[in-house]
């Protein structure tokens, strides 16, 4: 019986003693190496995509950058009632570049409220050069071919609109009045200038013929007053057709304004571009307007005005058939005796020009 026990408990020794070792050999196998063994890798995530960059925490990547906002064209609102009511606004147009040289505050005179009775004040920096005969240096150039000259303005509309080329403030208008009274300028009639170009008349040292053209209603308003602080005279060229549009003059007012000393002419019945038309249709637009003139206003026409400046052979040969004298065009320079009699030159009075701007295009 004790050796039956001692040999199970050798029996279990050993097999204990077997185990053992068998556990360490296990254990030091599983251990050594474990530095060279190579990491798994899931082919789901990026970090095993070829080429690509190494995972980045959501918190610390770096921000995107940001996109500009989009500009949205947003239709102004229609009711529904009417869509046809809306139209696009016109694009903005581009601020018109500034003159490059301003008269100051004080160089244009203040336009008095009651009459228009205060004297302005010009100053010498604005009076063109002139030579000893006391005409302007490129006026005397001009007549040294014994050529006799004439400066004519070619006005529009007087209002306030900056930034028309067409629409003159009357402030400056004033300022302009100012300096062809102080500067010793001669506005003429209609029939004195005509007899200065034939040489029936002497020219004046410094002539000027005004003209306001289509016969807008603030010529009535605004420029038939301030010309009239000076009695200053001037012709109008207006399109009877118009007669009866709130802007542009009636035949009352065209009365009163030849009261004053302006020249009513014609500037074509609905002051359409002439050569457009054929030659009956020229003829009805200069003889329709030149009959209304003269019934309304008791004057005969003799000098005519193109719409746009646009005329071709057959207004030339309607014009001498109907017996006009002269006709103005809108080309640029001094109307003179060498000229065509039906194709004057005048000089554009720009809206946006200064009054020294003005005063050299004058004196030029």
């Amino acid at each position: 019986m004790c050796l039956m026990k001692r040999f199970v408990m050798i029996t279990l020794m050993k097999t204990f003693l077997v185990m053992t070792l068998i556990h360490m050999l296990l254990t030091g196998c599983s251990t050594s190496g474990m530095e060279d063994r190579p990491e798994a890798v899931n082919p789901l995530m990026p970090s095993a995509w070829p080429n690509s960059a190494p995972h980045m925490p959501l918190d610390t990547a770096a921000p995107l950058p940001s996109l500009p906002e989009a500009e949205l064209l947003v239709a102004p609102a229609v009711p529904m009632s009417d869509p046809s009511a809306y139209k696009p606004e016109p694009p903005e147009q581009a601020a018109a570049p500034e003159p490059e040289v301003h008269p100051k505050a004080e160089e244009i005179p203040a336009v008095p409220a009651s009459g228009l009775t205060a004297e302005a004040q010009t100053p010498a920096a604005l009076q063109p050069a002139a030579n000893k005969g006391g005409k302007t240096v490129a006026a005397a150039a001009y007549e040294s071919g014994k050529a006799v000259s004439i400066p004519v303005l070619n006005y529009h509309s007087i209002g306030k609109k900056p930034g028309s080329t067409i629409v003159l403030d009357p402030e400056l208008l004033a300022a302009q009045m100012a300096y062809l009274h102080q500067e010793g300028y001669t506005p003429l009639t209609l029939s004195a200038f005509q007899q200065i170009l034939e040489k029936k008349l002497e020219r004046p040292a410094k002539p000027v013929l005004l003209t306001f053209d289509d016969g807008y209603a603030d010529n009535y308003e605004l420029a038939m007053p301030i010309l009239k602080q000076y009695a200053f005279p001037a012709t109008l060229f207006m399109s009877p057709g118009a007669v009866g549009d709130p802007f542009y003059i009636t035949w009352e007012q065209a009365k009163e304004m030849k009261e004053a000393g302006w020249d009513i002419q014609p500037h074509g019945m609905t002051h359409p571009r002439m050569s457009k038309l054929s030659r009956d249709k020229q003829r009805h637009e200069i003889q329709e307007a030149s009959r209304l003139i003269e019934e309304e206003l008791g004057v005969k026409p003799d000098v005519f005005c193109y719409p746009y400046g646009d005329f071709n052979k057959d207004t030339l040969a309607i014009l001498k058939e109907l017996g006009f004298r002269y006709a103005f065009t809108i080309e640029q320079g001094r109307a003179a005796s060498d000229q065509e009699p039906l194709q004057l030159k005048r000089i554009y009075v720009n809206g946006q020009d200064s009054l020294k701007q003005w005063a050299k295009k004058l004196g030029n």
